[in-house]
């Protein structure tokens, strides 16, 4: 699937809905985690990338570059798939 020019194989697809129903009502530092469920709805056009908030945008690669920092340091862990995610998000928002 691509996504403002930036394609998205099924099996990332596959482990964002997955996180997202895992992370279903999780708060980190009382902040509700968001981010697999705008990617989620973003790949599935349930929203417009343009219609989206700057700062949740802002909060959802946040919580995508923290959950990959936490989870590649443990070695039981395969991390690669939520990394590539991130990776791509942050190239549409242009970083």
């Amino acid at each position: 699937m691509k996504l403002n020019g930036i394609d998205f194989s099924a099996e990332e697809i596959e482990e964002i809905e997955l996180l997202k129903e895992l992370c279903k009502g999780m708060t980190a530092d009382g902040v509700e985690m968001v981010c697999f469920k705008v990617l989620s709805d973003l790949l599935n056009n349930r929203v417009r990338f343009e219609d989206i908030p700057k700062e949740v945008l802002r909060t959802t690669q946040l919580q995508m570059n923290n959950y990959v920092d936490f989870w590649s340091d443990v070695d039981w862990f395969d991390s690669r798939k939520a990394e590539s995610v991130a990776i791509k998000f942050s190239r549409m928002l242009g970083n």
